[in-house]
């Protein structure tokens, strides 16, 4: 047996759909719960959940042992900085690139189905001299230095044209000197005129409170340099703005200070009704690439509810709507069932940080998966 993202699953050798083959999975996760034994039809890139199988096609219904997700997101990455194959290889199926070189990240957005889909959102904007553009991991070009409102408005329209979904602006006084306001608003205004949302990057005292009184829609990282006040953390929720968890970068596992910090401006933020999104700054020092087990646990530890993590890597849908999901092209696969309720909070990390990622394609492919009848199972890593 070969693991997904072997050589089986590398660029060169595409799989070969079964169409019109069906498959019942264990669990699939429908955007807010669990849904137990679920059968798709495959149309050779997508599955189409279905009430039954026709008779003439019973003899094409395979059965998969675990779990599937439509999809597991990364809300922070920098994809420059990592290996994105072995990325949806541990299953990762989405990652948000929050900043390189907006040529660069333009050629990301192609459909390539070895590697993540991707959003982006070009280069950082910042001042003259502002971060990141001395901090050594970024490329010449990766960040936009603007000198004036103008300059910031061409530059949200650059990113814009690129392909950018999101615009992003770092406010980082520990690493010198930030934009104005009337420039970090002039940036809001820009970006959402061009209809897109706008992601900060704040570090230091007071830049949270920038962003949040300037109509940001999410912060990059939960604010680990200050401990926020109550009235802060509940305005920024009543906005609607979403943070991105970052807890695992400080300090990969050996928690610092800073981890403290944002852990409990973290739980705060959830309890006042925030949207927390699960996200790394994969890139970032030692991070594991793939969902990242220490991530999970951090988010719970903070006091985000298991299932709102679920959430925030796996995707929301409403509540009242538990319909089955359309899946594809790419799947995330994890080999065993959902852990009970009960167990959910210790199980939760671990379990999921055995998601593969995979094209609906190579799940059905008929070099591997063989008909069967429905109590036969078969598992996406069976090649032999």
């Amino acid at each position: 047996m070969s693991e997904p993202g072997s050589a089986r699953d590398q660029p060169g050798r595409p799989a070969e759909p079964e169409a019109d083959a069906y498959v019942t999975a264990d669990a699939v996760w429908n955007g807010h719960r669990f849904l137990r034994e679920r059968t798709f039809r495959c149309d050779g890139e997508r599955l189409h959940p279905v009430e039954d199988v026709p008779a003439h096609a019973r003899a094409r219904r395979h059965r998969v042992e675990g779990t599937l997700f439509p999809r597991l997101t990364d809300h922070h990455t920098h994809l420059g900085l990592t290996d994105q194959h072995a990325l949806f290889a541990g299953g990762i199926t989405h990652a948000i690139d929050l900043g390189w070189i907006p040529a660069v990240a333009a050629g990301w957005l192609a459909d390539d189905l070895t590697r993540p889909s991707v959003a982006i959102v070009g280069s950082l904007i910042t001042c003259v001299g502002g971060y990141p553009v001395n901090a050594g991991w970024g490329p010449p070009g990766s960040a936009a230095e603007v000198g004036g409102e103008r300059e910031a408005r061409l530059a949200v329209r650059a990113n814009v044209i690129l392909g950018a979904s999101r615009i992003k602006v770092t406010l980082n006084t520990e690493a010198g000197e930030t934009v104005d306001n009337r420039v970090l608003h002039g940036i809001v205004a820009e970006a959402h005129a061009q209809g897109v949302p706008v992601t900060v990057h704040v570090e230091g005292a007071g830049q949270t409170a920038r962003a949040v009184a300037a109509g940001a829609d999410q912060l990059a990282h939960t604010p680990f340099t200050e401990r926020l006040d109550d009235a802060l953390i509940q305005e920024s929720a009543r906005r609607g703005m979403s943070w991105v968890s970052t807890l695992d970068i400080h300090g990969w596992g050996d928690h610092t200070e800073q981890h403290v910090v944002a852990r409990d401006n973290l739980g705060r933020f959830v309890r006042a009704g925030g949207r927390a999104l699960y996200g790394t700054d994969l890139g970032n020092g030692g991070l594991p690439v793939g969902v990242n087990e220490r991530e999970l646990r951090g988010m719970l530890d903070a006091g985000v509810d298991p299932a709102a993590v679920l959430r925030s890597i796996a995707g929301l849908r409403r509540a009242d709507d538990d319909r089955p999901p359309t899946i594809g092209p790419r799947v995330a696969w994890v080999p065993t069932a959902p852990p009970g309720h009960g167990s959910l909070p210790d199980a939760l990390p671990g379990w999921l940080a055995t998601a593969r990622g995979l094209t609906v394609a190579r799940l059905t492919a008929t070099d591997r998966a063989t008909p069967s009848t429905p109590s036969d199972r078969t598992t996406p890593e069976d090649d032999a």
